[in-house]
């Protein structure tokens, strides 16, 4: 049964859909070398949130990291969502879904929207590449453009570049030491769908398409789809495999 605090929460959740809520989570989390979770590390969430959230995690299983081609504890960040959706009888049944695993960002510094990018109506979609150093600096930052037939003013490229000079991460561990990690960073510039262009429309509808059929979750995203805006280890030294979707029933 779901307790009556959680279903409160998933009420007062963002709605990405007339009647669907949904929340993502950051969770610390310690993986044995058989790659079991073994312990999780939560921010303020609430106790039913908790609850929810470890008893879906811990069902997860990664493939172990490795030392010298040994398996080894490690430590990484999982980043889950937690969906409400209501049934025929307006019941909430819940959701808890992997989204990823990696370091975790600290975005310090929000990139300004350029002056001429707001004057002439200019959206972007564009990726930060970068390498999260053991001590959680960021090194070897580079932009580049989300989708080829997408112009991007070099105004932008340039903010993106100062903001994330302030960014900070929490670095995995692997047999209790930090290691480098290299991360994938969406980074979004948008005035609104009004502002989208019919070519600009179709580049986000086929992405959107592509988004989706390569997820196990159902996307029930209205109006314009934008990308996910959810940041990708590259190469985390914990490899996901077995995290199907949890369903909770009401």
């Amino acid at each position: 049964m779901i307790c009556a605090g959680l279903l409160a929460l998933a009420c007062a959740w963002p709605a990405r859909a007339a009647d669907v809520r949904e929340q993502s989570y950051s969770i610390g989390a310690d993986v044995d070398a058989q790659g079991k979770v073994t312990a999780l590390q939560f921010d303020d969430e609430s106790a039913p949130v908790r609850k929810l959230l470890t008893a879906a995690v811990q069902q997860w299983q990664f493939v172990p990291a490795k030392r010298d081609g040994q398996p080894v504890p490690a430590h990484t960040f999982i980043r889950a969502r937690i969906r409400a959706i209501p049934d025929a009888q307006g019941e909430y049944g819940l959701r808890v879904s992997f989204v990823g695993n990696g370091p975790r960002l600290e975005r310090t510094a929000a990139p300004k929207y350029p002056k001429d990018a707001v004057r002439r109506r200019q959206s972007a979609f564009m990726w930060l590449d970068a390498t999260v150093l053991p001590d959680g600096n960021l090194a070897d930052l580079k932009v580049s453009r989300r989708f080829d037939d997408w112009p991007v003013a070099s105004s932008i490229e340039q903010s993106v570049l100062a903001a994330a000079r302030w960014w900070r991460a929490s670095a995995e561990q692997v047999d209790g030491r930090p290691v480098a990690t290299h991360l994938r960073v969406p980074v979004t510039f948008t005035l609104g769908p009004d502002y989208f262009t019919e070519e600009q429309l179709k580049i986000l509808r086929a992405a959107a398409r592509d988004e989706v059929a390569k997820s196990t979750v159902e996307d029930v995203r209205p109006g314009v789809p934008l990308p996910s805006d959810e940041e990708v280890a590259l190469d985390s030294p914990l490899q996901p495999q077995s995290v199907a979707t949890i369903v909770s029933g009401s």
